[in-house]
């Protein structure tokens, strides 16, 4: 099977290893590069065709044409409501619309917080995305996006599963909440907070694109969750594992939410909060947090600042 993956980011990059390593054909695109994912070509080089394409040029609906599976991993968490639209709702739904014209099947990331639902065992909803939830243009834009691509998939018939991480982790992760992690334990800082969420590994959600991409599923959206919470402060033990130990310290919550970066405060509203791994454990079999990806990630960030690259993505 051909598979395309759009966006370079530290997910598609586990995706794209995985698929290759299970013999698949595949190709991964990028619009611009930054230092970070520089590091990421060179993880896939040999491996996987990496190729340089605006996502809505003609060029990317020939691209479309020559493969089987094509899974969207462009977006935005941050930015403008103008940027997030694009990220998250334009340019998702023109692929979408090419790969349903082309009678492909189309695995869109998501986000666990496009509906803005809390809870405990959060479900998929009866009707997709018709009651939200969403507050934060970034929820918003999300569940705008599923809702255009599923009435996409219904108008044409065309084969969908829409997939919804929940806090992603992974070896090669360099989003702005584990760069943060990593420059805390790295100053020594080991903070302890009353904070937990829902985890899901990047190579869990490769095997889920690669299962979903073989079945052509029908319209199918599901919370990517590995069935529970995690401390967030286990994050930090594990990091500081590897960069070395620091000082414990206890944070209360109030003061996480008054100095942690924007896009992090965001999340904070979902701590406690967990979702029906029901669904998704049918496609991807048991799950549990692997604390090794995250010795993993720090090694790598450690990498990353050695080079004088470590910048969040």
């Amino acid at each position: 099977m051909k598979y395309l993956l759009a966006g370079l980011g530290f997910i598609s990059t586990h995706v794209a290893l995985h698929l290759s390593e299970v013999g698949e054909d595949v190709t991964v695109t990028y619009k611009s590069l930054n230092p970070v994912k520089e590091e990421y070509i060179s993880l896939l080089k040999g491996k996987v065709k990496v190729v340089n394409v605006d996502p809505l040029s003609e060029e990317m609906t020939k691209l479309i044409s020559q493969h089987d599976i094509v899974a969207n991993f462009i977006g935005e968490i941050s930015g403008g409501e103008d940027k997030l639209r694009l990220a998250n709702v334009e340019i998702p739904s023109r692929l979408a619309r090419d790969a349903f014209d082309q009678n492909k099947t189309f695995i869109h990331l998501s986000g666990a917080t496009s509906t803005g639902e809390t809870g405990v065992n959060v479900k998929e909803e009866a009707e997709h995305c018709k009651v939200s939830k969403a507050s934060t243009p970034f929820e918003k834009s999300k569940c705008e996006g599923e809702k255009e691509i599923m009435r996409l998939a219904l108008e044409k018939d065309g084969n969908l599963a829409i997939l919804r991480p929940t806090l992603v982790y992974g070896r090669y992760a360099a989003h702005v909440q584990f760069v943060t992690i990593y420059k805390l334990v790295k100053a020594r800082v080991v903070p302890e907070l009353g904070l937990r969420m829902a985890t899901v590994n990047a190579w869990t959600l490769a095997k889920a694109v690669h299962t979903l991409g073989r079945v052509s599923p029908k319209s199918v959206y599901l919370y990517a969750s590995e069935c529970g919470s995690v401390a967030v402060s286990r994050f930090f033990e594990l990091m500081s594992e590897e960069v070395g130990k620091g000082i414990r310290l206890p944070i209360p919550t109030w003061l996480a939410k008054a100095v942690l970066p924007k896009d992090i405060r965001n999340l904070l509203r979902y701590s406690g909060t967990t979702y029906d791994c029901s669904a998704f454990k049918e496609v991807v079999g048991d799950m549990k947090f692997d604390e090794e990806e995250i010795r993993s990630n720090a090694r790598f960030l450690k990498y990353l600042e050695e080079k004088g690259k470590l910048i969040p993505t």
